[in-house]
Formats: structure tokens, C-alpha cells, sequence
């Protein structure tokens, strides 16, 4: 009886492990599979750099003591070739809406060519999606505590950015 309750309880743990085992998909099989799209990031960065030094012929300046921190929130999505154009073309027309349709294509056109973007291709968004006004107030802030010249140390002071705010910024990445 003990040896038919071991087997009985080794098949059904090779069942189990067996019904969680991946097993290959063709290309057809997957075309077929439909899921959710994209990922979201959010962040509470708490960044310090020591300092940041720039040299040039023997004379420097330096950034000391750099602090990034507050909240930062980013979606990453992949969008497919007429996404990726329609989401260009829009944000083209953003920033200058006296632009015609022919002007906004030529301008895709060229900068496709001058970065190897092949047409067809999927494309990666990285977007920093717009958030409520309260929300705004935790947006990341950058101070730097010193700014010093690196022949006698002489201090320039301290300067901060507040309320970095990247909402409505999209990055595009793709391979070429």
C-alpha cells in the first residue's frame, strides 16, 4: 500500500511539474498570443554624486556634492511602425503647429535617414505620462553644494534645480 501511495504521489508530482514546463511556440502560435502592453516605473530616486569635474588645458571646475531626489514616474511601451509615426507627427505639431502635413512627413523622413531608423521597424517609447498638479510638487530636484574652480578652490556658490519636471517627455529607441 506504501509503495502505491509513493507512486500515486510521484505521478502526480510529475504532472504538476510537467503542466508548468515551457514548452517552444512557432512564430505562427505566437502571432496568436495577445497580452498586456507595457510596462510602468515608478521611482523614489535618492541619487548623490561626489563630484562632477570638468578639465581644459590645465584649469578645472568642479560640481561638488549632487543630489538628485523626489519621485519620478515613466511608462515603456512598444509601438508599432504607425504608432510610432502617428506619435512623432504629434509631437512634431506640439511644438510648432503651422507646420503643414507634407512638412511634418519631411521631417520624419529626414530624421529617419540621419539616425538609420529602417520604416517598418517597431519602435521603444519611454514616456514621463502628466500626473496631477500635487503630484508635481514631489517631481525630482537636483542641487549641487559647491561649485569650485579646481587653481586656489575659489567658490562660485551652490545652485538648485526644483521640481524637475519631465511630464509629457517622450524618448524613442530603436536598432538599426
Amino acid at each position: 500500500m506504501k509503495l502505491i501511495k509513493t507512486a500515486f504521489a510521484a505521478a502526480l508530482a510529475s504532472l504538476a511539474f510537467s503542466a508548468s514546463a515551457m514548452t517552444a511556440i512557432s512564430d505562427d502560435q505566437l502571432s496568436e498570443v495577445t497580452g498586456q502592453d507595457g510596462v510602468s516605473i515608478i521611482a523614489d530616486l535618492n541619487i548623490n554624486i561626489g563630484s562632477f569635474q570638468y578639465t581644459d588645458d590645465g584649469a578645472s571646475v568642479a560640481f561638488n556634492n549632487i543630489d538628485i531626489n523626489g519621485m519620478m514616474v515613466m511608462t515603456i511601451d512598444v509601438l508599432t511602425n504607425a504608432a510610432f509615426q502617428g506619435a512623432a507627427a504629434a509631437s512634431i505639431m506640439s511644438h510648432n503647429g503651422a507646420l503643414t502635413a507634407a512638412q511634418v512627413g519631411g521631417i520624419i523622413a529626414d530624421t529617419a535617414a540621419a539616425t538609420g531608423y529602417a520604416a517598418g521597424s517597431d519602435v521603444v517609447q519611454f514616456a514621463f505620462p502628466t500626473i496631477n498638479a500635487d503630484a508635481r510638487s514631489i517631481t525630482p530636484s537636483i542641487t549641487v553644494g559647491s561649485i569650485t574652480t579646481g587653481n586656489g578652490g575659489a567658490s562660485f556658490g551652490s545652485f538648485a534645480i526644483n521640481n524637475f519636471d519631465l511630464q509629457g517627455t517622450k524618448v524613442w529607441m530603436f536598432g538599426h
